[in-house]
């Protein structure tokens, strides 16, 4: 049985970045944006500084972002929900065909033949329909999720380009193998993503 209450925002991000076509990045990408990029892509775009000046980088880690912004928190909560209803769904239909099948071992011995076919196929049929149910469960939540996961990503890049123009950064990457405390943006980023949340919740 898939386990909705495990599947975290987190987990989809990978896969919402290739569906995205890199929905975050810069738009002078290029390869980046095919999933060829090393293990830094910018967010905003590139901005080439005058000769004898130094560039001014930020990074941010998205992966935090849909772990503590309370967009996120809400999305994966109201995605557990969902996913939970219809796991209960499917295991009670679960249970119904358990019971059947107990049932009908249990008494295949004094039914006739037809009786014992009739049964076997009915047995299979709720099998497959638990299966697929369960497929489809699946399928649905893991949409959905990449989803919410795309729309947190496009919220997120309108901020972090908002505090690049604002902050006038050079350069803003949102994957990196190591950055300072001084020039991580993510803080910053969750912030705004929760203060939209607040004014919401206001009124």
């Amino acid at each position: 049985m898939f386990d909705f209450k495990s599947a975290t925002l987190c987990a989809a991000f990978g896969l919402a970045l290739a569906v995205s076509g890199s929905a975050a990045a810069a738009p002078d990408a290029g390869p980046a944006a095919a999933g060829k990029a090393p293990a830094t892509r910018g967010v905003v775009e590139k901005v080439q500084p005058a000769a004898g000046t130094s560039l001014k980088i930020g990074v941010v880690n998205m992966e935090r972002i849909l772990r503590e912004a309370k967009l996120a928190i809400q999305a994966s909560d109201r995605l557990n929900a969902e996913g939970q209803r219809r796991q209960e769904e499917i295991e009670a239909l679960s249970r119904r065909f358990k019971s059947r099948l107990e049932r009908f071992e249990k008494n295949a011995p004094d039914m006739d033949e037809s009786s014992r076919v009739q049964e076997r196929r009915a047995l299979a049929e709720m099998e497959r329909d638990v299966t697929r149910r369960t497929r489809e469960a699946r399928e649905e939540f893991n949409q959905r999720r990449n989803e919410e996961v795309l729309f947190l990503q496009s919220r997120a890049a309108r901020i972090v380009q908002e505090i690049a123009k604002k902050d006038k950064f050079d350069l803003v990457l949102y994957e990196y193998f190591y950055a300072s405390d001084r020039v991580d943006l993510t803080r910053r980023v969750i912030e705004e993503l929760d203060r939209g949340v607040a004014d919401t919740e206001k009124k």
